[in-house]
């Protein structure tokens, strides 16, 4: 037979080979059982869904290079970076490589250029070729190494560059100008780094290998005739594992594998079934595991070593757990130990680590389920799964044999029995019967003797609308339906309970599901209305349970599942959480989301050998550890068929095995084998805003007082399931209780004061696991007003007042003195004045009266004093100096006495006469008023008086004449004082009334009769009585208040009775 011949024959045997097993290699690709894509798509925020690069930096963000911009991900959101034409942007929009380098910053390869960006402040650094001094050779960029030592290489269209990092530029390096030491070819398409740390370097003529010693290139080029050789002179992608192989991927030549160490080369061409899926690689990673993932341009592959295969991974338009795209270009292992697979319609995400199986239809497939809509399920004698579906009848799966038979409810069905409608609901047996239970009516299949009955009303079933099944330990099979609850003897005798639990008082007889505890107690799941039933089999005993308070009862009460442990516990899935009951105690402990829960609508409760509870929801599987009750959470990308489960569809078979059916398919798993996902990643801080701008993330942080607004945005690093990511945190110094935040990853603090402050933030994965807590420590600096030279300076500043007011007074007391002799001289001249003036004026009298009543006290003790010195001099005696300073001090308190009389007398001639002019400024009145307040204290612990200082505001900037204030808030507090007795209490208060500040001096002293209140402010017209004139005052201070107080536009006024105190009301408007 010629060559040519053979040739022929060749081709004819390999499309038979195709044709007779199409089906089988369909099957192999599409209904991998242990793969469930996540999707991540331009809907989800990627700017274009071609991916030809990914990678994780330093801080947990995920960066995304498509055909049409760089997205930078955290799980929420993403930020997209593009050229825009602006000094800023980076280089171009068609992303080529991503890389990070040992100072964090992320290098960029584009079709147009070189970018480098610092992640922290955003800012972008070009390099293009012949622009400021950087020779970067082309502007198309190809590839991107950071190598072990941080030396950064540049493979483009034309060369291998070098990053000069002191110059901030590149170095062209084995050009064709070296001659004997060039590369194979100037258009490098990938370059990769080995464990003996030599440098490979792919083109798009030939491999090359630069010795890190000598510097020295090697060159490997495609030979047909040599089997040692490479498979393709164009070298699209490399990756060097840690076990000494470098794994080469081609332009459609396959992909190599070379033993660094001997040089030897396995070559791996796509053919059927177990071969690699394209010929075009586009990636290769080794992940932490040891497994080896590859990108081509047909498809996703896994190379298992042991066995020198592949196993292929195909997109399917019918399953959208499937790859997204068979057109794969990147790969990437994130901090989790998730891949990540950039393809031409986006990424597709998955978690390795995948110990559960999943089965699903599949539309090309008879030998795969009717429907992914699972129900009930159930496992016989034999091991044979019966599986049903939502409106798509019986599934029976011997997995031993991987075959799977169909029944359903239809006219032309020719298998061995049908069944009543294709709704199954739930399904279970006894050796070997099979009963199921559907929407019309209950099916009894007998697997030895091939028997099948089908009951309906008709023939003896109470109603058709069967829900759930259950064999109790003595053989009788209990069935729940829509309209009662019944039990059989399995041989076609029915008994109806209907009327002893409508005795019992439950008025809708729909159950859910029957369990049997271990003491033969029987547990329901009845209606809304009727929640929880226990019924005893022998004495027909019923007794409903409130498991849940009352207004949880009204809003949550759906029973779906119930189960029973070891300890007597009844454990029941709800519609909202988990609940434990206690018989004995008539006690509940209820479980939901925020306890770590996934989902609270509870379908199925299994419990494993290990007594742990296993629980399907609306997101995902859960593992419940009953003694430190923690949640361990499982979902779509740890391999469930998908996040929705369905109800009925739970089952433990004899063996342990656990099956959960849903809304995509059937999970099945061996809880002894899934272990708790270790992986924990800890918060972090994305940014931090204030009221004056951005502030760089530090575990420090130091700001202005101007900074007394903060947010902070973070995330936590773990993209499995990003959206299910709970966090906590707190601001302490304001907040000491933690704040659950539920999905939300930020968070704003308004009007913090100055202080030390320390923000903590944890999370929560979707495992239920919380991170360790990120902590930034925060202080906000005092104004300068209130810093400790300010304190320093007002300290200075009062000793300097106080003693420029102590020489004056000193200075005033002389001047006192001698015009006290002037006076004493003068007295009878200014009595006749003063008289022919009351004469005159009625108001003057009056004035002229106390004027002289308030002169004549003071002036009296100081003249008596006088002449006792007089005597004491004249007769020559000897005056003790106890005894002296006693006669100086009575003297210098009547001489201040009369200093402060005729000082308001001066101010208030001015202010009447129209010639004083207040200096108004801003002050805070709430500093103002205690300082005065406080500096009479002394005065008033002396004569036993309580002072209450209370502001209800902080400060209030107003504006006036602090001085003209100051002396009004003394005039009112001394006015208090001569009127209050020992043991009384004078209360200084302050209101902020918006637009104005209220002010009131409060004494329990004597009183005013209100009669005279609107004579109070008069000069000198005060309420003269014995007690009055006991406590002295000449009128004139409340006089001058009120003047001062009209001249800042205010108003005072006095509310007081006769032995009830007085209080004295100023109000002052904030502006002028």
């Amino acid at each position: 037979m010629s060559n040519k011949c053979r040739r022929i024959a060749r081709v004819l045997l390999l499309i038979t080979i195709i044709l007779v097993f199409r089906d089988k290699i369909i099957y192999a690709v599409v209904n991998d059982s242990n793969r469930n894509f996540k999707r991540i798509t331009t809907e989800d925020g990627l700017s274009q869904g071609s991916i030809s690069s990914i990678i994780q930096d330093s801080r947990g963000y995920m960066w995304i290079g498509t055909g049409d911009g760089l997205n930078k991900y955290n799980g929420n959101k993403f930020e997209i970076y593009k050229y825009s034409g602006k000094e800023k942007s980076i280089s171009g929009n068609s992303i080529t490589d991503i890389k990070e380098d040992d100072e964090g910053n992320i290098w960029v390869g584009t079709t147009t250029g070189l970018s480098k960006i610092n992640p922290i402040t955003d800012e972008v650094t070009n390099y293009l070729p012949n622009e400021d001094g950087c020779n970067i050779s082309h502007y198309r960029i190809r590839k991107i190494l950071i190598s072990k030592s941080g030396d950064i290489l540049i493979g483009t269209n034309d060369g291998l560059n070098i990053y000069d990092k002191e110059n901030d530029n590149f170095i062209r390096i084995y050009s064709p100008s070296d001659k004997d030491n060039s590369l194979s070819n100037q258009e490098v398409y990938s370059l990769e780094e080995d464990i003996n740390g030599n440098f490979w370097v792919g083109t798009r003529n030939g491999l090359n290998k630069i010795n890190n010693k000598t510097k020295e290139i090697k060159k490997y080029f495609a030979n047909d005739k040599d089997e040692k050789s490479i498979s393709h002179n164009f070298i699209y992608s490399l990756h060097a594992d840690e076990l000494g192989y470098l794994w080469i991927g081609t332009y459609y030549g396959g992909l190599n594998k070379l033993n660094l160490k001997t040089e030897d080369i396995e070559k791996y061409m796509p053919r059927f079934e177990d071969g690699i899926a394209g010929g075009y690689i586009r990636d290769v990673l080794r992940d932490s595991r040891g497994d080896v993932w590859i990108a081509t341009d047909y498809g996703f592959a896994k190379f298992i070593e042991e066995e020198n295969r592949f196993i292929r991974y195909k997109s399917s338009k019918y399953n959208l757990g499937s790859l997204i795209s068979d057109d794969t270009k990147a790969i990437c292992e994130d901090k989790s130990g998730a891949i990540w697979i950039g393809t031409s319609e986006g990424i597709s995400l998955f978690n390795p680590e995948n110990l559960f199986n999943y089965y699903k239809s599949d539309p090309f497939d008879n030998n795969s389920f009717s429907s992914d809509m699972i129900s009930g399920i159930y496992e016989d004698n034999d091991g044979v799964l019966w599986i049903g579906t939502f409106y798509d009848g019986l599934n029976i799966f011997d997995r031993k044999n991987n075959k799977i038979t169909r029944v359903d409810h239809t006219e032309d069905y020719e298998g061995e029995f049908y069944i009543s409608n294709n709704f199954v609901r739930d399904i279970t047996g006894i050796d070997n019967e099979i009963w199921i239970a559907t929407q019309n009516g209950l099916d009894k299949y007998n697997k030895e003797t091939k028997e099948k009955v089908q009951y309906r009303e008709e023939n003896g079933l109470p109603c058709n609308d069967v829900k759930t099944l259950h064999i109790d330990s003595k053989g009788v099979l209990w069935i729940g339906a829509s309209n009662g609850i019944f039990s059989s003897d399995r041989k076609g005798s029915f008994t109806n309970y209907s009327q002893v639990f409508k005795d019992a008082g439950m008025s809708v007889l729909s159950f859910n599901d029957i369990h049997e505890d271990k003491e033969g107690l029987l547990w329901i799941a009845g209606s809304i209305e009727d929640g929880l039933i226990s019924f005893n089999r022998e004495t027909k005993e019923i007794k409903r349970y409130n498991y849940l308070a009352e207004e949880e009862v009204r809003k949550y009460s759906y029973i779906l599942s119930i189960n029973s442990d070891n300890e007597g516990n009844i454990w029941i899935g709800t519609d909202y959480g988990i609940v434990r009951f206690n018989k004995e105690t008539n006690k509940y402990v209820r479980y939901t989301e925020s306890d770590g829960l996934p989902n609270n609508f509870v379908y199925g409760i299994l419990l494993d050998d290990e007594g742990n509870l296993w629980a399907s929801t609306n997101y995902g599987i859960t593992k419940f550890d009953i003694e430190e009750e923690k949640f361990i959470n499982f979902n779509r990308t740890d391999g469930l068929q998908g996040n929705e489960f369905n109800q009925y569809a739970y089952f433990k078979s004899k063996s342990g095995e656990m099956f959960f059916g849903g809304t995509n398919g059937l999970t099945s798993f061996i809880p002894e084998q899934i272990k708790e996902k270790e992986f924990i990643t800890n918060v972090q801080i994305e940014s931090i805003l204030s009221s004056c701008g951005k502030v760089n993330i530090e575990d420090e942080i130091n700001l202005s007082y101007r900074n007394n607004q903060l947010e902070f945005k973070f995330f936590m690093p773990d993209y499995r399931e990003s959206n299910k990511v709970k966090y906590a945190y707190r601001l302490l110094g304001l907040d000491e209780e933690w704040t659950i935040g539920e999905y939300k990853n930020s968070i704003n603090y308004t009007n913090l004061l100055p202080g030390k402050y320390e923000f903590q933030v944890a999370a929560r994965n979707s495992s239920g696991n919380w991170s360790d807590t990120t902590i930034i420590s925060i202080k906000i600096d005092n104004p300068p007003w209130k810093t400790p030279f300010a304190y320093f300076s007002y300290g200075t500043i009062v000793i300097i007042i106080i003693y420029i007011m102590w020489n004056r007074v000193k200075i005033l007391d002389n001047m006192v003195q001698q015009r006290t002799v002037e006076l004493n001289n003068k007295l009878v001249e200014n009595k006749m004045l003063y008289s022919k003036l009351l004469y005159h004026e009625k108001y003057k009298n009056n004035y002229f009266i106390n004027l002289s009543h308030e002169l004549r006290t003071p002036l009296n003790i100081i003249s008596s004093t006088q002449k006792v010195i007089e005597n004491l001099n004249e007769e020559e005696k000897q005056i003790p100096k106890e005894k002296m300073s006693q006669y100086m001090k009575s003297m210098k308190r009547n001489c201040t006495r009369l200093i402060n009389l005729i000082d308001n007398i001066l101010y208030t001639s001015k202010i009447e006469s129209g010639t004083y002019k207040l200096n108004i400024k801003e002050n805070d009145i709430v500093y103002l008023v205690e300082e005065v307040a406080l500096s009479m204290k002394e005065l008033m612990d002396e004569k036993g008086i309580q002072l209450i200082v209370e502001p209800y505001i902080e400060e209030k900037i107003i504006e006036c004449d602090d001085l003209e204030i100051e002396r009004v808030i003394i005039n009112l507090i001394s006015n208090a004082i001569k009127f209050t007795d020992r043991g009384g209490t004078i209360e200084v208060l302050l209101w902020d009334l918006g637009e104005q500040i209220k002010i009131a001096v409060k004494d329990n002293g004597i009183g005013i009769d209100p009669k005279y209140h609107k004579y109070i402010f008069d000069r000198f017209s005060q309420e003269y009585s014995e007690t009055s004139e006991e406590h002295g005052g000449s009128g004139l201070g409340l006089t001058l208040s009120k003047q001062l107080i009209e001249l800042h536009n205010g108003v005072i006024w006095v509310e007081s009775e006769i032995g009830k105190g007085s209080e004295f009301i100023i109000k002052l408007p904030v502006k002028q």
